[in-house]
């Protein structure tokens, strides 16, 4: 049993595995202030900048390797992002041929800028999904859709803060 343990630790610590925001460096390099703007939507949906923009604050607030800012003037970078698309299509249908679940998919574009310029220091295009179920009731599919949206904000929040640790 030891020995399978033993196994088990050497196979783990040699493979390069560490915790996500284990790494020491990031995207923005020596700067250690970053403001994060309200995201653009370029869809008709609202309120999803908010989502976006909300669960990325919530996210990096996580992270050693720089401190949030509210105030622009303080920053070293600034990060700024646009939603570009949200679908709401189909994903199954029933024996009758009712739609039986949605998919919501967003897709965003995010940039770190430097704090006087339009530099772009980094950028990333992501899209990301999020199923629910439909029902008869127009109110519960909003509810359901509005839910999909704010599940796939925390999503592209989780990815963007992943890809700016420069461990990927």
């Amino acid at each position: 049993m030891r020995l399978i343990a033993l196994f088990f630790i050497l196979v783990i610590t040699g493979c390069g595995y560490h915790t996500p925001g284990a790494s020491d460096t990031w995207v923005g390099g020596e700067a250690r202030t970053l403001y994060v703007q309200l995201f653009d939507n370029k869809t008709v949906e609202p309120y999803l900048e908010n989502y976006v923009t909300d669960a990325l604050i919530a996210e990096l607030s996580l992270s050693r390797l720089f401190e949030l800012t509210e105030n622009p003037g303080k920053a070293d970078v600034r990060l700024v992002g646009e939603v570009k698309t949200f679908t709401d299509s189909a994903r199954s249908y029933g024996s009758s041929d009712r739609i039986t679940e949605y998919s919501a998919t967003m897709a965003i574009t995010v940039r770190l800028l430097h704090k006087n310029s339009s530099d772009i220091v980094w950028q990333k295009n992501l899209t990301r999904s999020e199923d629910y179920l439909a029902t008869v009731n127009k109110n519960l599919q909003l509810e359901g859709q509005r839910l999909a949206a704010i599940r796939v904000s925390q999503r592209l929040a989780e990815d963007i803060h992943a890809y700016m640790l420069n461990s990927f």
